[in-house]
C-alpha cells in the first residue's frame, strides 16, 4: 500500500511540473498490487449491495418506476372500477333478458328451501302478483296450492331424492306440469345445494290430445258401423240358400248406401287433412261467388226437389269475388245446403243467398227445418259432433259436414255463425274478405270488381 501512495506522489509531482524518473520494476510491482486489490474492492461492492437489498425486502420496501406510479393513481383506478361495473351490468341485464324470454316458469330454491329467483313466466302460471318477490313468496303459500306443492317437493329434492314430475291445476283450468331436480355443485363432490322446478303450461297440449283421442274413437265407430253391415251381408251371401229377390234387392241397396258413406267420410278426412296442411300462397285465386252458387243449384237442386223441398238460390252480384280455392268454398257451401236439406222435412224450404257487406262476402244458408237445440250450437261445428242421440238414426252423416265449414271459413280468413230455435229452422251465415287477392274491397272496383 506504501508503494501505491509513493507512486501516486510521484505522479502528482509530474503533474506540477516537476521530474520524475520511475523504475521499471517498481511500475510492475504496482500494475501486479492492481490486479490482486482491483477484484477485492469489486467483491466488497458485491457484498454491500447485496446487504441492502436484502434489508429492503425485510421491511416491504418496493422500488416502483414512474409509469407504474401513474397507472395506480385515483383516476385510473376509478376508471376500471367503472368499467367493471359498467360489464357487471351488461351481463346482468343479459342474463334478466334470457330469463324473461323464456317460455317455461321456473323457481330456484336454495338450500334451507328459500326461493332465490323466479322469473315472470312463473308468475304469470302460477297466478302469483308483482308484489310478491323472493322472501315474500312464503306467504303465497298458504293461498296457493300450486307454490305449496312446488316448494314441498324442493325440499325432498334437495335432501337427496331423485327428481319428481308434478301435475298441477292451477286457476283459469289451466294444467301444469312441473320438473323439480336438484342443482348438483359438481366441484363440492356432488353436494346438493338448491332445486331447481320448471313450470310448463300443457292445457293446450292436453286438450288436443283428448280431441285426438275421440278424433280417433269417433273414426273408428264411423268405419265399424257400415263395415259391419257389409260384412253381415257378404256372410249371408256365401251361406248360399234361397234368397227371396226381394231380401236380395234390399241387402245390395243397403250395401250401396253404407259404401257411399264410407267414401264421404274417407273423403271428407283427406279433405280436412289437406286444410290443415294448406299453405295460403297454394289456394290463392279469384272465385266467383255467383259460379259458385249456381253450379250449387244444379248439383243440389235436384237432391232438394227428390226429398219434396224448395231450394232458392237469390241473385248474387256477379262481381262479388272472394280470395281463396274454388273447390274449398263450393264444399263449404254445399255441407251447408246438404245440412238444410237433412234435417228440413218434406214441404219445407231452403234459401242460399249472397251479398256485400261492410267490405266481406255474406253468404247466407236459410231452412225452415226442426231447428238446433241453443245449448248445442257451440258444438255442432266439432268433427263428429252430431245432435241425434244414436248414431244410427239415420241421418247418413258423417259429423264431420259442419266441421269442414268451419275449417274452410278460418282458411279463407273469415268466420261462421248460426241463429236457430227448436222447431223454427236455422240460419247459417258465412262472412268471407272480399275483393281481389292482394286488395281490399274498396279498391278492388279500380279492377273491375264492383
Amino acid at each position: 500500500m506504501s508503494r501505491i501512495l509513493a507512486l501516486l506522489e510521484l505522479f502528482n509531482a509530474a503533474g506540477h511540473g516537476g521530474q520524475m524518473e520511475v523504475d521499471s520494476g517498481v511500475i510492475l510491482q504496482l500494475v501486479a498490487m492492481l490486479a490482486v486489490t482491483v477484484p477485492l474492492l469489486v467483491m466488497i461492492l458485491c457484498l454491500f449491495l447485496a446487504l441492502c437489498i436484502r434489508e429492503a425486502r425485510g421491511s416491504g420496501a418496493r422500488v416502483q418506476p414512474e409509469h407504474s406510479l401513474k397507472q395506480d393513481s385515483p383516476l385510473k383506478l376509478r376508471s376500471q372500477l367503472d368499467e367493471m361495473v359498467r360489464k357487471t351490468n351488461d351481463r346482468n341485464n343479459y342474463i334478466n333478458s334470457i330469463f324473461s324470454s323464456i317460455a317455461d316458469g321456473f323457481i330456484l330454491v336454495d338450500s334451507s328451501n328459500r326461493v332465490m329467483l323466479y322469473n315472470p313466466k312463473a308468475m304469470e302460471l302460477l297466478a302469483l302478483g308483482p308484489e310478491v318477490f323472493f322472501d315474500h313468496l312464503s306467504a303465497a303459500v298458504t293461498s296457493s296450492r300450486s307454490v305449496a306443492a312446488i316448494l314441498d317437493a324442493c325440499r325432498r329434492v334437495t335432501s337427496g331424492k331423485a327428481p319428481e314430475y308434478l301435475t298441477l291445476e292451477a286457476e283459469g283450468e289451466r294444467l301444469l306440469d312441473v320438473r323439480v331436480g336438484p342443482i348438483v355443485d359438481k366441484y363440492q363432490g356432488g353436494t346438493n345445494f338448491g332445486s331447481l322446478a320448471v313450470v310448463k303450461d300443457v292445457t293446450d297440449l292436453r286438450r288436443l290430445e283428448s280431441l285426438r283421442k275421440d278424433f280417433v274413437a269417433n273414426v273408428s265407430h264411423e268405419f265399424r258401423t257400415p263395415l259391419t253391415l257389409i260384412s253381415g251381408f257378404v256372410e249371408m251371401f256365401k251361406m248360399g240358400g234361397s234368397i227371396p229377390a226381394a231380401d236380395r234387392k234390399r241387402a245390395f241397396e243397403i250395401m250401396e248406401i253404407e259404401t257411399e258413406r264410407l267414401k264421404r267420410l274417407v273423403s271428407e278426412l283427406l279433405t280436412l287433412s289437406e286444410i290443415e296442411n294448406e299453405l295460403p300462397h297454394q289456394t290463392e285465386g279469384m272465385v266467383s261467388v255467383s259460379k259458385v252458387l249456381v253450379e250449387l243449384a244444379s248439383s243440389m237442386g235436384r237432391l232438394a226437389e227428390k226429398k219434396g223441398q224448395a231450394l232458392f238460390i237469390d241473385t248474387c252480384p256477379a262481381g262479388l269475388v272472394v280470395c281463396g280455392d274454388e273447390n274449398f268454398l263450393y264444399l263449404a257451401i254445399k255441407n251447408l245446403v246438404d245440412n238444410a236439406i237433412k234435417y228440413t222435412q218434406e214441404g219445407g224450404t231452403i234459401s242460399v243467398a249472397a251479398g256485400l257487406q261492410d267490405g266481406k262476402a255474406v253468404i247466407t244458408v236459410a231452412d225452415t227445418g226442426i231447428g238446433i237445440p241453443r245449448d248445442e250450437q257451440d258444438r255442432i261445428f266439432e268433427r263428429f259432433y252430431r245432435i241425434e242421440k244414436s248414431r244410427g238414426s239415420g241421418s247418413g252423416g258423417s259429423g264431420l259436414g259442419l266441421a269442414l265449414v268451419k275449417d274452410i271459413t278460418s282458411l279463407f280468413g273469415g268466420s261462421v255463425e248460426v241463429l236457430s230455435d227448436v222447431g223454427r229452422g236455422a240460419v247459417f251465415t258465412l262472412s268471407l274478405p272480399a275483393g281481389q287477392c292482394g286488395l281490399t274491397a274498396e279498391n278492388g272496383a279500380d279492377h273491375g270488381y264492383e
